[in-house]
């Protein structure tokens, strides 16, 4: 059930959008029991994100149930990271990225721990 949202100072179409959700959902299965399927994505483009200048930048979200591997999130941010700089243009070192791990989570109307 991980959330994920992307903030991007860039325009991005719907389509593109829609593209970029296809192909990090491909990534989500590095992350254990995460899918394509499972994950809500939220892709803002047009942000104002300013980092010493408003040069491309991205600010990316991840919200997981539960913690996984370090090994994991390694290789999800490495590949992540590699996908977000072809798709957008945004260099790794004006990327911001945050995988916030939670113990408990609500969703279908239910909480769960």
């Amino acid at each position: 059930m991980p959330y994920l949202k992307l903030s991007v100072n860039r325009d991005l179409s719907p389509d593109e959008k829609h593209a970029l959700c296809e192909e990090i959902g491909r990534l989500m299965p590095l992350l254990p029991g995460k899918t394509r399927e499972n994950t809500m994505m939220d892709i803002v483009s047009g942000s104002y994100i300013e980092m010493g200048d408003a040069s491309p930048a991205l600010n990316l979200e991840v919200r997981l149930f539960h913690a996984a591997p370090k090994e994991n999130k390694q290789n999800f941010v490495r590949e992540i990271s590699a996908l977000l700089e072809k798709k957008t243009g945004v260099k790794p070192a004006r990327m911001y990225m945050n995988l916030i791990e939670y113990e408990s989570w609500a969703s279908g109307g239910e909480y769960r721990e």
